[in-house]
């Protein structure tokens, strides 16, 4: 009965994922409204988009160390109330500074995103359902990412892009609702807190610096997390339209397939490296998959709108590898540091991946520039688009590299 019922708030509590992502991936599906708008280049829309991630760097390291202290209902609470608000000043914008200002703020949400999930299955679940946890909490945050795509679009041509804002925002108040009212902390909760409280940040954070599992599993989740921080979170959508001429909603249905891809991927590595009894193994196969579907998705342009479909499907499939960097950072670090442990990955995963990679990609293609515009949208050639997106396959050989220097757990804790 305890495993049920810590079943049900694991994946309800899962939803706050779900919206985080929900969050950082709408911006796909209403950037070229945004450039209109504010009429702006590639470049500053890039920038606009990665406000939000900044302050996932800023906050991702100390949302570790005070979910490690605090009531985890509490913090999903509080993160809700703050990422409406971001919503609603990035709605109401005059100017891209106040509408960076708010997705500042929504992006404060997303520092707890994964991390406040993954800890609320450990202290609810036994350890050796995590990587099955782990990666059903992907699962529904992907979803979200879907969400954010063909139907954020459909909102948009109905009711522009402040209108589809606006709905995102009585959605998440929505999820709040429902999370305030299922998401508990257990009972012995109470105590871990107490005794984490009692250990000075400087220490846990020494401990969590130290361990190299940590950075490697960060970077590795980091690198193979590219397409789906690249094409599903700001440029796929723009590409699919560019390059193989499809209208804004077939472009969102084919860049949805990543999420797809995902949603189907994270229980799948999940279960087969628990079948496997191995970590590094699965991690390796999707990996080298995932590259090999990437080479084509940037180099082959005579693909039908079906097989399109498939090609992003097995893009976001094989990238779900990635879920098994979080099993490997929590059986490597104490139980009460895992939520700081894990906000390293994150930090990794967000400053890397997102923060600086969405503007350097904005940049590449904005240096590659023929000056061609169409409807007041900036337009790139599909040379520029191969040229910039050649940082994705060699993010995914990085990650393939950072594999070689973990320890295998072997779904084991390696600290007792």
């Amino acid at each position: 009965m305890k495993n049920l019922k810590g079943w049900i708030i694991t994946l309800v509590g899962a939803l706050f994922f779900f919206y985080a992502f929900f969050q950082a991936n709408i911006m796909t599906s209403i950037n070229g409204e945004l450039s209109k708008y504010f009429g702006v280049s590639s470049a500053q829309i890039g920038l606009l988009s990665a406000s939000f991630f900044y302050a996932n760097i800023i906050f991702i390291i100390p949302a570790g160390l005070i979910l490690d202290r605090f009531s985890i209902k509490m913090l999903m609470g509080i993160n809700i109330l703050i990422a409406i608000a971001g919503s609603l000043i990035f709605a109401f914008s005059e100017t891209i500074f106040m509408a960076s200002i708010g997705r500042f703020l929504t992006g404060i949400m997303m520092s707890f995103g994964l991390i406040i999930c993954l800890k609320l299955a450990s202290v609810w679940l036994p350890s050796h359902r995590m990587a099955l946890a782990s990666s059903l909490i992907v699962t529904i945050g992907m979803i979200g990412g879907v969400v954010s795509q063909a139907p954020i679009a459909y909102l948009v041509r109905l009711l522009g892009w402040q209108g589809a804002v606006l709905v995102g925002s009585i959605f998440g108040l929505s999820i709040g609702i429902v999370l305030w009212f299922i998401v508990k902390d257990p009972k012995n909760r109470v105590s871990e807190i107490e005794k984490t409280q009692k250990m000075p940040i400087l220490k846990s954070l020494y401990l969590v610096f130290k361990e190299p599992q940590n950075w490697f599993c960060g970077l590795f989740t980091c690198f193979l997390n590219l397409p789906v921080a690249i094409l599903g979170a700001l440029f796929g959508i723009s590409y699919v339209m560019h390059v193989y001429e499809f209208t804004l909603i077939q472009s969102a249905s084919i860049t949805s397939m990543i999420f797809f891809g995902m949603i189907f991927g994270s229980p799948f590595f999940g279960w087969f490296s628990d079948y496997l009894r191995l970590r590094k193994v699965p991690m390796i196969i999707g990996a080298l998959l995932c590259l090999i579907f990437m080479l084509i998705a940037i180099y082959v342009q005579t693909l039908g709108f079906a097989s399109l479909h498939v090609l992003f499907f097995l893009i976001g499939f094989t990238s779900a590898a990635q879920v098994l960097g979080y099993p490997v950072i929590s059986e490597s670090n104490p139980s009460q540091i895992t939520g700081s442990a894990l906000s390293l990955a994150s930090f990794l995963i967000m400053g890397l991946g997102y923060g600086l990679g969405l503007p350097f990609i904005g940049k590449l293609l904005d240096s590659l520039w023929d000056g061609k515009i169409v409807s007041g949208i900036h337009t790139y050639s599909v040379q520029s688009y191969q040229k910039a997106f050649l940082t994705i396959p060699i993010g995914i050989l990085i990650s393939i590299f950072m594999i070689f220097f973990m320890k295998e757990t072997k779904c084991k804790p390696l600290i007792k």
